[in-house]
């Protein structure tokens, strides 16, 4: 019995070092693991930008990520009204704060807008977070628009769980360039986004989907235009949009 005590008393105290230590390792490595993360949705924002260092290649290290993203990018806030929240900072949300829906309202808490703005043009070009569910996963993304706010420059879908060789080719460039000169807007007004069957009639508006990930392909259809009306509130209380 005293073996027994003695054991489960060792076992206890092993258990309890570690759980302090591990405690105190990830406390010091909060600092560290918030900058990674910050760095990463620069990273992705400047890649959407299409926006590249002197040698032409991506902006790549924290350091010079940073310098390129504050020098040339300002990130705002918007409410799901799409009004700006002035004490509220992109760097301040949290993953579910972006990506999470209301049950009822389908609405997301927060809306954060990237704004870039060319240094020798004064070219402005802005860029939309865009997320929602796929077939098995939430798909995350920024889509970045031209500054007549209806041309799609760009769209960088960063993290999915999908099924590869179907709908995980979100995350390819062949898919993702589709997007690419396509409209919001037609004669004045929101024209529904629509990602199609493959071989299907194509406009402005509309692009080929995914062989065999239509599943994957609606949930990116719906998502894209829910979360583009609460951007475009935004554009037109703000003056943005002509």
């Amino acid at each position: 019995m005293r073996e027994q005590i003695k054991i489960i008393g060792f076992a206890t105290a092993v258990c309890l070092v570690c759980s302090v230590v591990l405690a105190g390792v990830s406390y010091s490595l909060r600092e560290r693991q918030e900058a990674n993360k910050e760095n990463d949705i620069k990273s992705k924002v400047l890649q959407v930008f299409a926006i590249k260092g002197e040698d032409g290649a991506p902006v790549s290290g924290a350091v010079e990520i940073k310098r390129v993203f504050d020098e040339n990018i300002k990130g705002i806030v918007l409410d799901a009204e799409g009004n700006l929240i002035e004490d509220k900072q992109v760097s301040d949300l949290s993953d579910d704060d972006i990506n999470a829906r209301d049950k009822e309202t389908g609405l997301k808490k927060y809306y954060p807008l990237y704004i870039y703005t060319d240094s020798k043009t004064s070219r402005k070009l802005y860029a939309i977070h865009v997320s929602g569910k796929g077939l098995w996963s939430t798909i995350k993304g920024y889509m970045a628009l031209e500054d007549d706010l209806s041309t799609i420059f760009g769209i960088v879908f960063y993290e999915n769980q999908e099924t590869p060789g179907l709908g995980a080719e979100v995350a390819k460039a062949w898919f993702q360039d589709k997007f690419k000169g396509k409209k919001w807007f037609e004669n004045g007004k929101i024209n529904k986004f629509r990602i199609i069957k493959p071989g299907g009639q194509l406009d402005d508006h509309t692009i080929d989907g995914i062989t065999a990930a239509t599943l994957t392909c609606n949930g990116v259809d719906a998502f894209l235009n829910q979360d583009f009306v609460v951007y475009n509130k935004y554009f037109v209380k703000g003056g943005l949009r002509k």
